[in-house]
């Protein structure tokens, strides 16, 4: 988070470390949380963008095929197996935080 920051506001880490107090960069961080910003963010904005476009052109397309997702037009963005429809299998509390970590925070579960 302390890079994405610094990139932010076109400071080094050093001048970054000399300056912020750690009560504001936390202050950051959930500010990050509210509202995002970074490459990440950039991708989905293209991504919405390219998938409207996608699912407007595809009007032309077969009927009944899925529309088109930011997602799909995320070049970075790990996409999950398709999920087994007949799997009822819950995730435990341990999955569901390693998964809000990778969301919010940008840690890979482990």
């Amino acid at each position: 988070m302390l890079f994405r920051l610094a990139l932010a506001m076109g400071r080094t880490l050093q001048e970054l470390r000399a300056t912020l107090t750690y009560a504001e960069f936390q202050e950051w961080c959930l500010y990050y949380q509210i509202e995002p910003w970074g490459e990440d963010r950039a991708d989905l904005r293209a991504g919405i963008v390219a998938s409207t476009i996608a699912n407007y052109a595809g009007k032309l397309r077969a009927e009944g095929s899925d529309p088109a997702l930011p997602a799909d037009f995320m070049p970075y963005l790990e996409r999950p197996e398709p999920a087994d429809p007949s799997d009822d299998r819950h995730l435990t509390d341990d999955e569901l935080a390693a998964w809000a970590d990778a969301a919010i925070f940008g840690i890979p579960p482990e």
